[in-house]
């Protein structure tokens, strides 16, 4: 693992105070890269409904269908030793739109065999929450039960649909480089003492240093370039409210055209 320095990130910005956000320094921020858990290649999540360019009625049903991924048990890796675990176990993380990740662990509605086997299973859940008429975008993958995504080439899925009519444009051409903000969530409290992860998914797109890149920005304060895909550790938040930003950069070092590409989640630390 190695830090990255402000000689490999592109600048850090700076701002008003705000009393709510706690002070942060350059020296106190470290953003290190770790390795990728291990994930079998036989791990496969397909969306059965909503499908698309359909149109559905509130409340939105989603049925998905997940091969070799047990959810709701402990993802047993020293990774779960390390920063802040789920009560939920291993899960799915499901995106609409650009909100935060809601993550599921249903009970499987395929029954059991015989033998108890439960890793090529179908899941249907209803959306927590009414979606206003027009076009939605879901988006979903597998995590562990520490938050990370697998990375697979069949583990994520995405659809486009509509809600009460077929009103307006489909609004992401998902053929685009796109991104897609795992963790750190809203849903969780951090400890000060415990690294965070930081965790996104990206589509249709390399990152390296001379082509596509994620830039990093920590309370309008710090910013780091990421020219890598894989999971990394945040150090030095203190305890309070924090803003963590992800925009996708383009070869010109400009955020690439898109609603997905530039996102800001809030977390807290205590």
């Amino acid at each position: 693992m190695f830090i990255l320095f402000a000689s490999c990130a592109l600048l850090a910005m700076s701002s008003s105070p705000k009393t709510n956000i706690p002070d942060v320094s350059e020296s106190s921020v470290r953003i290190m890269p770790v390795a990728r858990t291990p994930e079998s290649g036989t791990v496969n999540l397909r969306i059965a409904y909503p499908t698309e360019d359909k149109v559905y009625q509130n409340p939105v049903w989603i049925q998905f269908r997940i091969d070799g991924y047990s959810l709701g048990s402990a993802s047993q890796f020293e990774r779960a030793s390390e920063i802040k675990v789920s009560n939920m176990g291993q899960t799915v993380h499901v995106i609409i739109d650009n909100e935060p990740y809601f993550a599921i662990n249903e009970p499987a509605i395929d029954p059991y065999d015989e033998s108890g086997f439960y890793y090529d299973m179908s899941y249907k859940f209803e959306v927590p929450h009414r979606l206003d008429k027009g076009v939605h975008t879901i988006r979903m993958f597998p995590a562990r039960s520490f938050g990370e995504s697998l990375k697979g080439d069949h583990t994520f899925a995405v659809t486009q649909f509509y809600v009460g009519e077929e009103q307006g444009n489909l609004n992401v051409d998902l053929t685009n480089p796109y991104l897609t903000f795992n963790e750190p969530n809203d849903k969780m409290t951090f400890n000060e003492n415990q690294p965070i992860l930081l965790d996104f998914l990206v589509s249709n797109a390399e990152l390296s240093s001379d082509g596509y890149k994620v830039k990093v920005t920590v309370d309008d304060k710090i910013s780091r370039v990421i020219t890598s895909w894989q999971p990394f550790y945040l150090y030095g938040l203190k305890e309070g409210k924090h803003s963590i930003r992800l925009e996708l950069l383009g070869v010109d070092n400009k955020i690439v055209p898109g609603p997905f590409n530039s996102v800001t989640r809030t977390i807290i630390v205590r």
